[in-house]
């Protein structure tokens, strides 16, 4: 393409210029033509604005003019749109008969007048300048891809590429002939016998070649510019491939993206361990695993379908099949001990209902269904996944709960016992201690013949749900020499260590117990519901005279009987 910048007012003048001197066919229409587009902008033509002209002009050797045509006004498009002509609309020039014996002609473009308006200078393009034979439509296509205008083969395939063409009726007896081009179409040699519409060729040796079918009437088939020729099609002919390279982002910690890439060739086969196919150029593999190490291999195609080989050696660190395990099902409320491969260090999550988020084995007490995430990081640095999923067996958590009394006195006694457990609980087993059990949800009293020398009993229960939860319960009763209950006649709150506390004694198996004291005017000085709380002489730290002091004691016994009892202690000091 040729663009002016038109400054000058020198006018007409000669903006393209050729000679023709060929074996021109006498009596044949031929063409000559060019593209032209007007680039000014608009708004810089004020007030009104010109438009450039040509004069296209056939002359012989002598430069006597044998055809002209001149052009209208070429307008511009306005600014920003694509109004106005456009390159496929802006074709101009003329057709003319070529005179006999004239072998050489002179082509010219002529810029004409310009306007007197100095703000638009008429600049243009030109592009697209022919001369011709006119003719029928030509068009020629590969045999094995119609719609392609180019194919490629392998040298080392020694390939046969047939193509075939196709002439509009035009000539009274029409001919062909085959071109060829090793040299991008700069000049073109005819192909020796290829003179019918299919032509076809093996392709031993690398090149690039250009192929185009030239047509006329038989009469002037021997001489090029006297038919019309059809488009081009491109065989490329491909040598072993050269200048590749293949590379990939090794080494990469197990779980991350390993990429690939190939370079220099037009297609690619890759292969490799654990099963690894690809025919991109850039093949990733996501989420690698240690089992990806090892070498791929990189098949690099040509356009033509020559090959050559290349490998990439791949390191994957990291650890190898981390498991974190195993998944289970738990009773509600229950704990369990969670493990994973060997590493360095450990991360797990949730943090929720674990005994460490930064250990091998933490230990998982749930509060629902749960799924364990842990990394697991390596001495290198690179870290792996795996979870652990913890399901329950039951709904509502198993737990078993004894009520009963907390002593047992000498020389026997009876202890009756509840089931206070709680879940939906469906089988109970008791032991208690002294020979007997039950499978009863609320057993009998129990009889004990106390052995002095024992100091304490101990009763079980062991509950389960309908899914197989369990849980166990231990209820210890204290042996006691004496459960006779009986308050002091006298104390001496002297801090010796000895009768320093008024209190009921031996009231261990007494409950809904209160014991008041009063002192001889009647007044309350002493209150509790604790036999175990003890009054030791004073009033809000004030120690109390020396007298007689009145009590008052109410509990319910082991036989669940209500008992009242009243007396009086002297306090001494």
């Amino acid at each position: 393409m040729m663009l002016v910048h038109n400054s000058s007012n020198v006018l007409p003048r000669i903006v393209y210029v050729d000679t023709v001197n060929a074996d021109l066919c006498a009596n044949t229409t031929y063409e000559f033509s060019a593209a032209i587009v007007n680039v000014d902008a608009l708004a810089s033509c004020v007030p009104t604005p010109d438009f450039p002209a040509f004069y296209f002009s056939i002359e012989n050797a002598a430069g006597q003019l044998i055809k002209g045509n001149a052009t209208p006004g070429i307008r511009a498009a306005p600014k920003g749109t694509t109004a106005g002509p456009l390159w496929k609309f802006s074709i101009y020039g003329l057709d003319f008969v070529m005179p006999s014996n004239m072998n050489k002609i002179v082509l010219k473009i002529t810029l004409l007048g310009l306007g007197n308006n100095i703000n638009c200078n008429n600049d243009f393009a030109i592009d697209d300048v022919l001369f011709s034979p006119t003719g029928p439509a030509s068009e020629i296509a590969f045999d094995a891809s119609p719609g392609a205008n180019t194919t490629g083969v392998c040298f080392q395939d020694n390939k046969i590429v047939a193509m075939s063409g196709n002439v509009d009726p035009f000539y009274n007896n029409v001919a062909y002939q085959w071109e060829r081009s090793s040299d991008n179409g700069n000049t073109w040699d005819d192909v020796g016998g290829a003179n019918s519409n299919a032509y076809s060729q093996n392709f031993p040796v690398s090149d690039t070649f250009l192929f185009r079918m030239r047509s006329s009437d038989i009469s002037t088939i021997s001489k090029p510019g006297c038919g019309v020729v059809s488009n081009t099609l491109k065989v490329e002919v491909d040598g072993i491939p050269a200048g590749f390279k293949i590379s990939s982002n090794s080494p990469v910690c197990a779980g991350e993206d390993l990429q690939f890439n190939a370079e220099g060739g037009s297609n690619y086969i890759w292969t490799g361990p654990n099963g690894f196919y690809d025919d991109v150029s850039y093949p990733h593999i996501f989420h690698s695993v240690l089992a990806d190490s090892g070498t791929y291999y990189a098949q690099i195609m040509t356009f033509g379908g020559c090959k050559a080989t290349d490998s990439v050696h791949v390191i994957i660190k990291g650890i190898r099949d981390v498991k974190a395990g195993p998944d289970t099902s738990i009773c509600k409320g229950k704990s369990v001990v969670l493990n994973v491969t060997e590493g360095v260090s450990y991360l797990w999550s949730p943090a929720k209902g674990l005994s460490s988020v930064s250990i091998k084995t933490p230990v998982a007490t749930p509060e629902v269904p749960t799924i364990y995430s842990v990394k697991v990081t390596s001495e290198d640095g690179c870290s792996n996944t795996d979870s652990v999923k913890i399901r329950f067996l039951n709904n509502v958590v198993v737990k078993a709960i004894i009520s009963g009394p907390d002593f047992i006195c000498f020389p026997s006694d009876t202890a009756s016992f509840s089931n206070k457990s709680s879940g939906e609980i469906a089988h109970s087993l008791w032991n208690f201690d002294n020979g007997q059990s039950s499978i009863s949800a609320d057993p009998p009293p129990q009889v004990y013949t106390v052995d002095i020398n024992r100091s304490d009993y101990s009763v079980r229960l062991a509950v389960a749900d309908s899914a197989g939860c369990t849980d166990t319960a231990y209820h210890v009763m204290k042996v006691e020499s004496n459960c006779y209950i009986a308050v002091p006649t006298a104390f001496t709150p002297n801090g010796d260590g000895l009768n320093d506390y008024l209190y009921p004694l031996n009231a261990y198996k007494a409950t809904n117990l209160t014991f008041r004291v009063f002192n001889r005017l009647g007044q309350l000085v002493f209150e509790t519901r604790d036999w175990t709380k003890k009054w030791d002489g004073n009033v809000n730290g004030d120690p109390q005279p020396l007298g007689v002091y009145v009590w008052m004691l109410n509990y319910i016994d082991g036989n669940k009987k209500a008992v009242s009892l009243k007396g009086s202690t002297m306090l001494i000091r």
